[in-house]
């Protein structure tokens, strides 16, 4: 026997597909919204529509813009000389808000794993190594996740800068990340002292 109308099933199944969205979490939020008298199921919707239509990918650094460039490779005030690398958009944030960076980045949009079936030439790499080239920085600060396919994508992208003569200094944080850890979950001081501690690859 159906407990609920489809429609209000299919929202609940449609919620819960997002990335730490339970059952019970996606049950609440359609409730919410069945019960929200201004309208905000529609103004969530807009946005959400408005959001795969504007937004696309940086040519420079990869991290989602609205333009041709996103904010951050636009501003003249940041050092083209280092480029910090990272997983993903949310990592952009976590590394803005420890105010320990002032270079620009490069979102690879994922790691290397066989076991997702992920490989070097899913993510981002090659337009690293072509941005490298085209702007020879002085510094590449390897900025991923402390999990075993991060460390495995900052070996093989360490010998890929190798092998098209990058002379710039290869670094990664430093380890007082927790093994295992996202960089979106640590708080801004343990983030910004790995940045500080970071140590060249060797």
């Amino acid at each position: 026997m159906k407990l609920l109308p489809e429609a209000i099933t299919t929202a609940i199944e449609a919620l819960s597909d997002l990335p730490g969205i339970g059952t019970r979490s996606a049950e609440r939020l359609v409730f919410s919204l069945l019960k929200n008298e201004i309208g905000l199921e529609k103004k969530i919707g807009n946005a959400l529509h408005d959001l795969k239509k504007n937004i696309t990918e940086c040519s420079v650094c990869c991290h989602f813009a609205e333009e041709n460039r996103c904010p951050i490779c636009k501003n003249e005030d940041r050092s083209d000389l280092e480029i910090c690398v990272v997983e993903s958009p949310m990592d952009v944030l976590a590394m803005e808000r420890t105010h320990a960076f002032r270079g620009k980045y490069h979102v690879l949009h994922g790691v290397i794993s066989p076991l997702d079936r992920v490989k070097a030439e899913n993510i981002r790499i090659e337009q690293l190594l072509n941005r490298v080239l085209q702007t020879p920085p002085t510094e590449i600060i390897i900025a991923l996740p402390g999990t075993t396919e991060a460390e495995a994508t900052s070996l093989f992208l360490a010998d890929q800068l190798k092998q098209i003569g990058c002379t710039a200094k290869v670094s990664r944080l430093a380890r007082g990340i927790p093994s295992g850890g996202d960089l979106d979950y640590l708080d801004a001081g343990t983030l910004s002292r790995a940045m500080l501690d970071r140590r060249e690859v060797s």
